[in-house]
């Protein structure tokens, strides 16, 4: 019995220390794996847990939005991302921006570029085929792929399915050397793109985000490829799609499957939201995480990017409370329709006072209108009083503005004129021959385009004055009221004065004819009338006249005899005193 406990106590001991050691080295597989995913972590490694009510919250979260400070805007949240943006795809409105133009390393979500620069090189060819080069393994450890090989053959379409959807860095080489000729070669394309899409603060280097120092982008620039991106249809078809799969190639018999790593396009995910159409999540320990996403909501289509977001989970919060802000706060409003004040020139009927440019209302057929579309976003309580136009700065467009900040862009679009016909060819040839009599050494053709530059010369020459008078006019609207004012003063005084003038010489001359007709009725009336009637009509003129001397001598002799008696009476009266 003895024995038996000996050997079962050896053997118990020996379990203990087994288990022990398993322990052990749990421990430090575990602890390597989390210094592994801190070091290589990728998109697929999502973090979900619960928040602790002391968890460390970065001093960025406490930058206000630049946003914030327009006049007249709704005020955002605040973001624990460190950059963040949120624009109306449709108008280029930035509806939120958090430090926009500050540089971060994007990461992944340059797949984005990745695949915009790709379909516009290659056009509807989208089935062609590549065959990975050796830059497939030009990757660092840990990176996420799809393990595609040297040799292995797949289609362009493919490529970009598992480049958008799994975040395949394998592929995002593969797709670049077969573009661009190298990484190098596309990633010039990358940047030419971005240059022409207007960014300022980004420069590309690699085709999938993982770290170089000069590969960086800022959240307003990587708002305008994502908004470039999302306007091509293939672009929204590849990044909308939950789930995809590449079957068998060349080299690998079986199909692979993989998920959008997007969480917010996941019915099952703790983040979908109904809202979302696709996006592109990044992670990589010098960028932390950075997402773009995609929602449409009623009528307005937006774009959010957040970059240096500290946890995957924060991303999907941000950009859920900041995408909700786009959505319920801004609205899209046609401002030719709505707004029709927004220019005092534009009150007028001043649009363009230019020979041959007429309001776009008055077109009639051969001449030239001015048109400018007025669809902007403003907030949804908008105040038409913050509204005004930008002068153009020669690039052909106008520029709408709310409180100060831009909030759409209508181009100077001019219907054409009439293409100058050729003339019929005898006619060129005689106009040919005079030319040539007459000297000149220029043709027909380069008479017609001298005359279309001058045209050309006049109109923006009336558009620049248009746009010093527009702006003079918005900037002084007080001085231009009361010097408007005045000159209707001065205008309604000198109109009475000619009323009034007109008016007297009116009455004047209507009295003269009305002599002159009486004058010739009673010429008429005599030349009717007989000798006899005449002398007839004298006599008793004279007889009448006489009647009214006599009268008239009558009345003068009573009033000598009424003076006489009042004398008579009066010294009567004073005799009868002094008695």
């Amino acid at each position: 019995m003895f024995t038996r406990n000996k050997k079962f106590c050896g053997i118990s001991r020996l379990r203990t220390w087994l288990l022990v050691l398993a322990l052990l080295l749990g421990q430090c597989v575990f602890v390597r794996a989390e210094e592994y995913q801190e070091e290589y972590y990728d998109e697929t490694a999502e973090e979900s847990y619960e928040v602790s009510e002391d968890e460390y919250i970065p001093e960025t979260y406490y930058d206000p939005p630049r946003t914030n400070s327009i006049e007249g805007w709704p005020q955002g949240p605040l973001a624990q991302a460190e950059g963040a943006v949120v624009m109306d795809m449709d108008t280029g409105t930035v509806l939120y921006g958090k430090n926009m133009e500050t540089n971060f390393f994007p990461a992944s979500i340059t797949k984005i570029m990745t695949a915009l620069v790709a379909l516009d090189q290659a056009g509807d060819n989208l089935d062609q085929v590549i065959e990975c080069p050796d830059e497939v393994y030009d990757l660092e450890e840990g990176a996420s792929h799809l393990g595609f090989a040297p040799g292995e053959k797949l289609t362009l379409r493919q490529a970009l399915y598992g480049l958008m959807l799994a975040s395949a860095n394998d592929l995002g080489n593969a797709i670049a050397v077969h573009i661009g000729g190298s990484i190098a070669g596309f990633a010039d394309l990358m940047n030419e793109k971005a240059a022409d899409l207007g960014c300022e603060h980004t420069h590309f280097t690699n085709p999938h985000g993982l770290h170089n120092d000069d590969h960086y982008t800022c959240a307003l620039d990587m708002a305008r490829i994502a908004r470039a991106a999302y306007a091509n249809p293939v672009f929204r078809e590849i990044c909308s799609t939950r789930e995809g799969s590449i079957p068998k190639t060349n080299m690998e018999e079986e199909t692979r499957y993989f998920l959008n790593h997007h969480k917010m396009l996941q019915k099952d995910s703790e983040y979908y939201q109904e809202w979302c159409t696709g996006g592109k999540t990044g992670f990589t320990s010098d960028a932390w995480n950075t997402l773009v996403t995609f929602g449409e909501k009623d009528d307005m289509k937006l774009v959010c990017v957040v970059l240096h977001e500290d946890g995957a989970y924060r991303s999907y919060e941000d950009t859920t409370q900041l995408m909700e802000y786009g959505f319920s706060s801004f609205v899209h409003m046609d401002l030719t329709k709505d707004i029709s004040s927004p220019s005092f020139l534009h009150i007028l009927g001043m649009d363009y006072p230019a020979p041959g440019i007429y309001r776009s209302d008055e077109l009639s057929e051969g001449t030239v209108s001015v048109a400018v579309p007025g669809n902007v976003t403003v907030p949804a309580d908008m105040n038409p009083d913050l509204i005004s136009y930008a002068p153009s700065t020669g690039d052909g467009m106008i520029h709408y503005l709310y409180g100060g900040w831009p909030v759409g862009v209508g181009s100077l679009s001019f219907t054409s004129l009439p293409e100058t016909s050729p003339l019929p060819y005898q006619q060129e040839r005689d106009m040919e021959e005079l030319l040539k009599e007459t000297g000149s050494k220029k043709t027909v053709r380069e008479l017609q385009e001298t005359g279309e530059r001058a045209w050309e010369s006049i109109r923006q020459t009336a558009i620049k004055y248009y746009e010093k008078a527009d702006a003079f006019i918005s900037e002084n609207q007080l001085m231009v009221l009361l010097l408007g004012a005045l000159i209707l003063l001065v205008v309604l005084i000198l109109i009475v004065i000619i009323i009034r003038r007109c008016t007297r010489e009116s009455r004047i001359l209507k009295k003269r004819k009305a002599e002159e007709k009486a004058r010739l009725r009673a010429e008429e009336e005599i030349a009717r009338k007989s000798a006899v009637e005449i002398e007839e009509e004298l006599r008793e003129a004279m007889r009448a006249e006489e009647e009214r001397r006599k009268r008239a001598e009558r009345i003068a002799e009573e009033k000598r005899r009424a003076e006489e008696e009042l004398r008579e009476i009066e010294e009567i009266i004073q005799n009868s005193g002094k008695e």
